[in-house]
């Protein structure tokens, strides 16, 4: 859409801050009030609206796009259906189909992943199977019901950087690691793609195949940034 605003700034509202475009406070797609509770969040909001040109490119504004999903999604009568394809991860997670060969990738699922197994276990309880190789295997309904309980105690801050990580890295405990800083970024990336990481290293550069996993990573910090805003002090 074209730009039509002067100025964009941070401003505080009853319940949170906001961010006004020359005064008047920013809604999100569906409508809603912006509201945000964090200081630092609305001001890296608002210098995504500023640093716009003549066109308002959502698509270079990161921030506003994860707090409209925050607002209009996360807080509202979706999240029911957000929360059950959140579990439908956790049916099939990625770190959860260990490599029988070649020894060096077996080693590295196992360094990556492991350690993941072991956080769930003793945090929450949750067991999840593993399996040599890619063929299918659900895991265990108790697993899943422990899983589910995680994840509809999130807020909606929390549930979106979740969803958000767990969309990027196919993996539901990556996303849940990242989002109590369990994992750093690098830490995710390599989890989430070990295996793209382990082809490349092994068979040599490829354009694409790296431009890909270079904007997944970007996409790691983005949510992670999201997170540490949302719980940076006012």
């Amino acid at each position: 859409m074209r730009k039509t605003y002067k100025t964009a700034e941070a401003g505080t509202a009853p319940g949170g801050f906001v961010v006004r475009l020359d005064g008047q406070a920013v809604k999100t797609p569906a409508g809603h009030a912006l509201l945000l509770q964090s200081r630092p969040l609305a001001e890296a909001a608002a210098k995504e609206w500023a640093a716009q040109g003549n066109e308002v490119r959502p698509m270079t504004m990161p921030m506003t796009r994860l707090a409209n999903t925050m607002v209009d999604k996360a807080r509202g009568p979706d999240r029911p259906a957000m929360n059950a394809e959140i579990l439908k991860y956790g049916g099939s997670d990625l770190i959860c189909y260990f490599a029988v060969s070649p020894l060096e990738l077996v080693k590295l699922h196992q360094e990556l992943w492991g350690p993941l197994h072991t956080w769930l276990k003793e945090k929450y309880g949750i067991v999840f199977e593993t399996v040599s190789g890619i063929q299918y295997h659900q895991q265990p309904q108790e697993a899943l019901e422990k899983l589910k309980k995680v994840i509809n105690g999130l807020d909606a801050a929390e549930f979106t950087v979740m969803q958000s990580a767990a969309a990027t890295t196919g993996s539901v405990a990556i996303a849940l690691a990242l989002l109590e800083e369990r994992l750093s970024v690098e830490e995710a990336y390599q989890a989430s793609f070990v295996d793209e990481i382990y082809q490349l290293k092994t068979w040599g550069a490829d354009a694409a195949a790296q431009k890909r996993l270079d904007t997944l990573r970007s996409e790691l910090e983005v949510i992670a940034q999201f997170r540490d805003l949302l719980r940076a002090s006012s």
